[in-house]
């Protein structure tokens, strides 16, 4: 009986420890990632967040909002970015807790700025908002099996907001 109990209670022990010590793919058909993130940028630091969901061992879908402002003492700029992102994850690649991936977006600029003269008079508010379109390449580094740092570098292709930047955040896979 003494037996039946240590072999029932060491069974119990490696089903409870088993999602710690198991190998966990960095990617892996199911999985949900959210990536609070700033910009690196050299006129103001943008910030938002990213979501993804894993819908094959190597595709994800997802979206990113991402807001900047700048001012000064007679004006103010806001830009917010919102797109739709595909991404291509390199789960092949032998590159313990490394998750890397490549894809492109298309998205929508929403810019406002309004204005003032000498006498702090306000002259309206103008703006130019825009399709955005363009690739991205990325890389997680995993710390442990639901939280890594990450980084992006991404272009815009078209409109108005064409350029090219980087994100750097911290990502937690929900699941």
């Amino acid at each position: 009986m003494k037996y039946k109990s240590l072999v029932i209670g060491l069974l119990g022990l490696v089903v409870l420890m088993s999602p710690v010590l198991a190998s966990q793919k960095e990617f892996a058909k199911g999985n949900k990632f959210i990536t609070p993130q700033i910009g690196i940028n050299s006129w103001t630091i943008p910030f938002g967040a990213s979501f993804e969901y894993a819908i094959t061992e190597n595709i994800g879908v997802g979206g990113t909002g991402m807001f900047w402002t700048w001012s000064n003492e007679w004006v103010r700029d806001t830009l917010i970015g919102l797109s739709a992102d595909v991404a291509y994850h390199f789960t092949k690649v032998k590159a313990e807790k490394f998750d890397l991936y490549g894809g492109g977006y298309v998205g929508f600029a929403i810019y406002s700025y309004s204005w003032k003269d000498a006498e702090n008079e306000d002259l309206g508010d103008v703006g130019s908002s825009g399709i955005l379109l363009g690739p991205f390449v990325g890389a997680r580094y995993y710390f442990n099996p639901k939280i890594a740092v990450s980084f992006r570098l991404d272009g815009s292709l078209v409109g108005h907001w064409s350029s090219f930047g980087g994100t750097i955040g911290v990502t937690f896979k929900l699941n």
